[in-house]
């Protein structure tokens, strides 16, 4: 039985938030916790909602962790990892441009 989302608990941000690290998709997190689908993915949008903080959150914190091996890969001279470093600078600058 589908949930509201008013009926989102702590519990439910955590493994919004777990599930989000895993680089899950708003679409498949709703379907796993049984929410709206259309809402939740609306609501994973909009900046300030706690689905967004928990999404965002779970999503840029493994982000991160993929990002820092690499960069620590290319400090070791890792010819793949410089090459994938060098594509997160440029894309980075071109992120910082746009802003």
């Amino acid at each position: 039985m589908q949930r509201s989302l008013n009926d989102i608990t702590a519990e439910d941000l955590a493994e919004i938030n777990k599930l989000a690290a895993a680089f899950y998709v708003p679409k498949e997190i709703a379907m796993i916790l049984e929410l709206p689908t259309g809402l939740f993915m609306e609501a994973c949008t909009t900046e300030g909602t706690e689905c967004f903080n928990a999404f965002n959150g779970g999503r840029l914190k493994s982000e991160y962790e993929v990002r820092a091996a690499v960069v620590q890969l290319a400090k070791a001279g890792s010819s793949p990892a410089q090459t994938m470093a060098m594509q997160m600078i440029n894309t980075s600058k071109m992120k910082m441009m746009d802003s």
